[in-house]
């Protein structure tokens, strides 16, 4: 019985950890896909539309000639959050964005903010 107690108890303890996580490798992984994507249009001079697909969890990015730079399938712990005022933007060839604004995810307690500033392409996360 005490085996039994314990072992529930570190299975119990894994689960938050496992979201925080997820959060963690998302965040992570969503900066690196916008500086890929970024780079990507600088380097080859040439426009790049990134598209939330809130339906789905997921985003794409891909270059005016149709080439899939990133596609990118969103961990099912996170979600996209009505909130956000950006379903799409274009990273063009200078590496700026067309427009400014934010895209929003949500964990079970946390809210993910992805910002996108007005001029030179810059952008951060914040979590509340």
């Amino acid at each position: 019985m005490v085996i039994t107690t314990l072992l529930s108890w570190v299975i119990f303890s894994i689960v938050p950890l496992q979201v925080q996580t997820d959060k963690h490798l998302f965040i992570t992984q969503l900066q690196a896909d916008l500086y890929k994507i970024q780079s990507h249009s600088i380097h080859h001079e040439v426009a790049v539309i990134l598209t939330f697909y809130p339906v789905s969890n997921k985003y794409v990015a891909r270059s005016l000639t149709g080439e899939i730079v990133v596609s990118r399938n969103v961990s099912s712990a996170i979600q996209f959050d009505q909130a956000g005022t950006i379903k799409e933007i274009v990273f063009l060839a200078s590496g700026n964005t067309n427009r400014f604004g934010s895209v929003h995810f949500r964990t079970e307690d946390v809210l993910i903010k992805l910002t996108f500033q007005i001029g030179q392409g810059r952008f951060y996360v914040q979590e509340f």
